[in-house]
């Protein structure tokens, strides 16, 4: 009877909970800066939890409220999420994306382990909670009741004598305890898949489900480039060693590339962040092989440094208000020198570029602006365009002076610089504060391409939005966006001229 009561209340108190409260607790995610496919997983796994918790706290059986739990979550979403999955899916390109099954397995499973150890944690917290609340009230009514009985037994029956026999514990049955024992392993297997489930977390559900497309080459050239991992000591860091990654293209390591350099797109991932995002996340390394091999863009290097700067505090890629931090000096001298040192690069601003999304978005935007002699392109995705943060320390000049809302029209010569923003429809306060920065280049006449998409603050609206601006970059026309003679709109006619990538729903050369 308590499975079965058990399996009952998770069931009906999971459909009430999945019904209640889905959309609110959707949308509070969304408010709070994740996008619809992360946050519908954790709403999921939450009413997940609630079932258990519902199971446990009527039954108190997990061998009931767990399958019950798990049932909700095929039902409520996991059936859907495979549905959408074995759907053709494209790239930005309209390139198709083959589907990995192995990973969609094991992405599966992960989802399941989620499940079950959140079902198993409310079921947990709602047996705990169920003896708390409900056995004093059981205990007291079963004594008031016992000591009736023996009153009424003692008032008609002699009272027997005490068996003196040895008392052995009741042997445990043998289907309890194979339960027990597959319980407890079940346990174990979730949680080890649910170590590797942090990339669903981060960036969203589908993360690897889908291989790049088939890319065909001729002559037995490399069709991809390469991803390696580098570091070195920063002066301006104190000596700190820094790691980051480099994407070298197809041809570097051939012998016809041996001769070749290469321009240079650096891209600064967000908070909380690390230097494998734009890669996971947002597939720079897929498509820049994709772009360069139908021969929509040249070959170009990619550079992904880590960013994270002093723990409790967002580094904002910046030069810190105390002068102890300074990310971005490390940025556009130190890294830039080091790569321009060991790699072989166009090192010049008109072939160098600087991008990133959320607080990398604006990082790229404030350093270039500071460095217009070092970075002649800024992508900037989902970016915000005033200093933030406690970083800055508390005064308000410096802040100011970090805010690139406000120093582009006082550095003249940052003017040179081209600009592509990308927003989303729904990404607040980010897609406002983007239209504001944008209004801002168009008063003072700096070029600039404006990509809107639908969307939110994430991985799915910044890979698009990557693969529109790897075809928006011109190399080497950044002294024509002012032009030795001033004749800024040959410049952007030439521009406007060119291959023109598939924006969103708004595109705009100003």
């Amino acid at each position: 009877m308590p499975p079965l009561l058990s399996f009952v209340g998770a069931l009906l108190g999971g459909a009430l909970l999945t019904i209640g409260l889905t959309s609110g607790l959707s949308a509070l995610l969304i408010a709070l800066g994740l996008d619809m496919q992360r946050s519908q997983m954790l709403t999921a796994l939450f009413c997940c939890a609630g079932a258990g918790f519902c199971g446990g706290l009527v039954g108190r059986r997990l061998l009931g409220a767990l399958p019950a739990s798990l049932l909700l979550f095929w039902s409520a979403y996991l059936q859907d999420f495979i549905g959408t999955q074995l759907q053709p899916v494209r790239d930005p390109g309209g390139q198709l994306e083959p589907l990995n099954v192995g990973a969609l397995i094991h992405t599966v499973l992960m989802l399941l382990a989620l499940a079950l150890l959140a079902a198993f944690a409310g079921c947990a917290i709602g047996e705990a909670l169920a003896r708390v609340l409900f056995d004093p009230v059981v205990q007291l009514w079963q004594f008031l009741r016992s000591r009736q009985r023996l009153a009424a037994l003692e008032e008609t029956v002699p009272l027997p004598q005490p068996d003196l026999r040895p008392c052995f514990a009741a042997q445990p049955r043998p289907l309890s305890l194979a339960g027990s024992w597959l319980l407890a392993l079940l346990l174990l297997a979730s949680l080890v898949l649910a170590a590797g489930s942090g990339d669903l977390f981060l960036f969203a559900p589908d993360t690897g489900i889908h291989t790049p497309p088939v890319i065909h080459t001729t002559g037995g050239e490399p069709s991809k480039g390469t991803i390696v991992k580098d570091s070195f000591a920063s002066p301006s860091l104190h000596g700190q060693r820094r790691s980051f990654l480099v994407y070298l293209p197809p041809s570097y390591n051939t012998p016809a590339g041996q001769q070749r350099h290469y321009p240079v797109l650096y891209l600064l991932h967000g908070s909380p962040g690390k230097i494998v995002d734009w890669v996971t996340g947002g597939k720079a390394a897929q498509s820049a092989d994709t772009l360069i091999d139908l021969g929509k863009i040249p070959e170009l290097i990619m550079v992904f440094p880590d960013g994270n700067g002093r723990p409790g505090a967002t580094s904002e890629w910046g030069n810190s208000g105390d002068g102890r931090q300074l990310l971005e000096n490390y940025v556009a001298f130190d890294l830039v020198h080091y790569i321009d040192s060991h790699y072989r690069t166009l090192p010049s601003p008109a072939e160098r570029a600087i991008g990133g999304n959320s607080m990398g978005g604006f990082g790229a935007a404030n350093i270039a602006i500071h460095h217009p002699d070092v970075f002649g392109f800024v992508i900037s995705l989902g970016g915000y365009y005033r200093a933030e943060g406690s970083i800055w320390g508390s005064n308000p000049a410096y802040r100011r002076a970090n805010s690139p809302l406000y120093t582009i029209a006082s550095n003249r010569h940052s003017q040179r610089l081209a600009f592509f923003l990308g927003a989303a429809t729904k990404d607040q306060p980010y897609y406002g504060d983007t239209l504001q920065f944008a209004q801002v280049l168009k008063k003072l006449h700096v070029p600039y391409t404006l990509d809107i998409e639908k969307g939110y603050h994430s991985w799915h609206v910044w890979e698009v939005q990557l693969y529109h601006a790897l075809l928006w970059l011109r190399w080497g026309q950044v002294k024509a966006w002012l032009g030795e003679t001033g004749d800024r709109w040959a410049a952007l006619s030439s521009i406007s001229a060119a291959p023109a990538c598939r924006f969103g729903h708004q595109r705009a050369i100003l």
